[in-house]
């Protein structure tokens, strides 16, 4: 093989190369960013006998995102003061809520979940996650991915950038969602103002009294949720 034939050789690899290369960057660029969705530990149990409270812990994936939430949004309602979801367009927001509803679109890869909200003063049970029954109404999160491993009826935090709200319905586009299984949360003795879905409200089978529960069971959340849907 001549010299000629070595350069055309070589000008040809070279230019397969450079195409292959800028195809390959330019589907990385174009390709979404996943949502992390971190799914909770359970915590020991309680010695025999004890019970106790605790300011909540963030996970080592969780603080990043928990550090851009400004003060006044790193609790979300309490006995001493109330608290809105609606109104925060463009505010970073840590939330959490119930997933009552689960959409995911393969050609968009992405999935979208319906959230009832729940009132979170910063104080958790120390062997559990606790939080009140009440809350600010429903808001929708988008999520970048499908198939990630969330549950209806599940407990979640959902970190990310309020976009739009729609008659009172926030939509939140997700950077971050922990997920907390049957079994890992339970609720409170309600405090804060109820502005939830009355749909959802009409599940619930027990009286405002007996919501709390430190040990919960299957029974537990179908009283107070619905029955899970598989």
């Amino acid at each position: 093989m001549n010299s000629k034939r070595i350069y055309a050789s070589v000008l040809a690899a070279t230019s397969v190369l450079t195409i292959l290369t800028f195809l390959g960057d330019s589907a990385a660029q174009t390709q979404p960013t996943l949502t992390v969705v971190e799914q909770s530990q359970s915590l020991p149990a309680p010695r025999p006998g004890t019970l106790g409270t605790t300011s909540y812990k963030l996970t080592e994936k969780e603080a990043p995102f928990f550090s851009k939430l400004t003060p006044s949004e790193q609790t979300t309602g309490s006995i001493l003061g109330g608290y809105s979801i609606n109104g925060k367009k463009g505010v970073y927001v840590g939330w959490f809520g119930i997933v009552r509803k689960i959409e995911e679109d393969s050609k968009l890869q992405q999935t979208k979940l319906l959230v009832e909200h729940k009132y979170f003063d910063g104080l958790t049970d120390t062997h559990i996650m606790a939080l009140s029954f009440n809350g600010g109404g429903d808001f929708t999160s988008i999520l970048a991915g499908t198939n990630l491993g969330i549950k209806s009826l599940s407990l979640v935090k959902v970190y990310g950038t309020v976009m739009s709200e729609d008659n009172s319905v926030p939509t939140v586009h997700a950077d971050y969602v922990r997920q907390w299984d049957w079994g890992q949360f339970t609720f409170l003795d309600v405090y804060g103002t109820q502005k939830g879905n009355k749909q959802w409200k009409k599940l619930n089978k027990v009286n405002e009294d007996k919501i709390y529960n430190p040990f919960p069971d299957r029974k537990y959340y179908e009283d107070r949720l619905g029955v899970r849907k598989q």
